[in-house]
């Protein structure tokens, strides 16, 4: 082996392996008090860059699509079928047409382009560091190169922020520079006592990380008095209006079971909205929710926490578009019917229009200096719910929209859209296993919250103290700790009787 330095003459450079990679080693020409040492490879080099294909929604022939569904006969083509048959007959077709008339887009990683002064530079600190090593020269123009990109990032920040015309786009760049990966890394199964580093394991555990937390329903017939007289069996679901909601769909090609996204929805909203109020009229008439909308794609979404728990994440449901805009059409109704009839406690704040965490601070804030104003000191106790969408029980919500005015046929469509839902966990491009939903609302669905709401409504009605709500956040307060003390134990009663259970380490 020749010396690699010299001045004295030594093999100072070294190359270690323990695999047979290294074909050859040489040692070249002088560089600096060193020479060159060349290693040899014996592996081909791979591409890097991962390339996919997806649909490209917003250059679709839509015309043509419209065109091909305006001529169908929707009345007869779904004369002889069942509900279930009548959507995978829509499905297929769908399906078809956006095989035909969507292209595909290939997706390479993106490259950031840099301005022409930068991309010389770059180019110029390379011709140097081939002639000269790392010289003064060298240094020089890497400490130029550094400045010059700091700027320009500072530029680009700049004009992007002053571009924006609205609070939306602020926050959707400031988002974009804050978002952390989304890939999910290893995981530890507690169980098991070992780390989990496949994608396919990951998405197992998380599902039965998320089915642990269901409850079954304990049977016993909870007595609740009926809220209205007023009730509400039907929803409105003619062409006209299932057009109108599906025109107000995000252009958004969205991940869906069946795989069809809004955006496809809204660029058709005029040709579906007659097959669509078909299927919905037949669905809400016979209480069948066709089994698809039932599926749900369960994307793990990390709250706090180790991330390396599973039970620090949350289960997001990605359900079928078509679903949700039924979904939409039943919210509307049943709010306005809840709205009129005074039926939400004006103590909640959670999933309502013109109300959030600002106007419950206030009204918080407000009886804070009420009580301070009378020279009394205010006791407070927050509580939140653990795992509360997902432990709600479906045969004890039914008791209660029964009694909030919902019946007949819409009080069935209801109970068979929460029963029979089944979901499979989505880790990285890898799914788990098909697994039932025992219980809860779907987070990320549309009816979700709302139905939640009705759920929780009745939590203070035995309630000595003043309290707030914010979904499932609960907070009493009272210048009186008897009267708080009291509130607890009526507390614990509430969540004995609808199974729903405090987070110890939140309260």
């Amino acid at each position: 082996m020749s010396p690699t330095r010299l001045n004295p003459a030594n093999v100072l450079d070294l190359c270690f392996t323990n695999t047979d990679i290294v074909n050859e080693i040489t040692v070249g020409d002088l560089f600096s008090d060193h020479r060159f040492v060349h290693v040899s490879l014996s592996r081909q080099r791979k591409n890097s860059q991962k390339v996919s294909t997806v649909k490209c929604f917003r250059k679709g022939s839509f015309d043509e699509i419209n065109c091909i569904l305006s001529r169908i006969d929707w009345d007869l083509r779904f004369s002889t079928l069942t509900v279930e048959e009548m959507y995978q007959d829509l499905v297929a077709l769908l399906s078809n047409l956006i095989d035909k008339f969507i292209p595909v887009k290939i997706l390479k990683p993106s490259t950031k382009l840099h301005s022409s002064d930068i991309r010389k530079l770059q180019k110029k600190k390379l011709d140097v560091w081939r002639s000269e090593g790392n010289s003064v020269n060298y240094r020089a123009l890497a400490l130029l190169l550094r400045t010059r990109l700091s700027l320009e990032e500072k530029r680009i920040t700049e004009n992007r922020l002053c571009e924006g015309s609205s609070p939306h786009a602020f926050y959707k760049f400031v988002n974009s520079r804050w978002k952390s990966d989304e890939k999910i890394g290893i995981l530890r199964d507690s169980a098991a006592g070992e780390d989990v580093t496949d994608d396919i394991t990951k998405a197992s555990l998380f599902s039965d990380t998320f089915s642990s937390v269901y409850t079954t329903d304990d049977g016993c017939a909870s007595e609740f008095p009926v809220r209205t007289s007023q009730c509400l069996s039907s929803v409105d679901v003619s062409p006209h209006v299932v057009e109108f909601h599906l025109s107000h769909l995000p252009l958004k090609a969205n991940t869906t079971p069946e795989g069809i996204p809004s955006i496809f929805l809204k660029r058709t909203c005029t040709s579906l909205a007659l097959p669509l109020s078909i299927i919905y009229q037949r669905s809400l008439q016979y209480s069948i929710v066709p089994t698809v909308w039932k599926s749900a794609i369960v994307k793990p979404l990390y709250k706090k926490g180790s991330r390396c728990d599973p039970k620090n994440y949350r289960p997001i449901s990605l359900t079928s578009s078509v679903c949700k805009v039924l979904e939409k059409i039943v919210r509307c109704e049943v709010t306005k019917h809840l709205n009129v009839n005074r039926l939400i406690i004006d103590r909640q704040y959670g999933f309502r229009s013109n109300r959030g965490t600002v106007s419950q601070l206030l009204s918080y804030q407000s009886a804070l200096i009420g009580i301070c104003m009378k020279k009394l000191v205010t006791h407070s106790v927050y509580v939140d719910f653990k795992k509360a969408f997902d432990t709600v029980s479906p045969k004890k919500l039914e008791i209660k929209l029964h009694s909030y005015g919902i019946s007949g046929s819409l009080l069935c469509w209801l109970t068979s859209y929460l029963t029979g839902r089944n979901q499979v966990v989505c880790v990285n491009g890898s799914t788990s296993a098909c697994s039932s939903v025992m219980s809860g609302v779907p987070q990320g669905s549309v009816l979700g919250p709302l139905l939640f709401l009705l759920y929780i409504n009745d939590i203070g009605d035995n309630f000595k103290s003043n309290y707030l709500l914010y979904a499932d956040d609960l907070k009493i307060f009272s210048h009186s700790s008897s009267d708080v003390q009291h509130d607890l134990d009526v507390l614990s009663d509430w969540c004995r009787t609808w199974q729903l259970d405090v987070a110890p380490n939140k309260f």
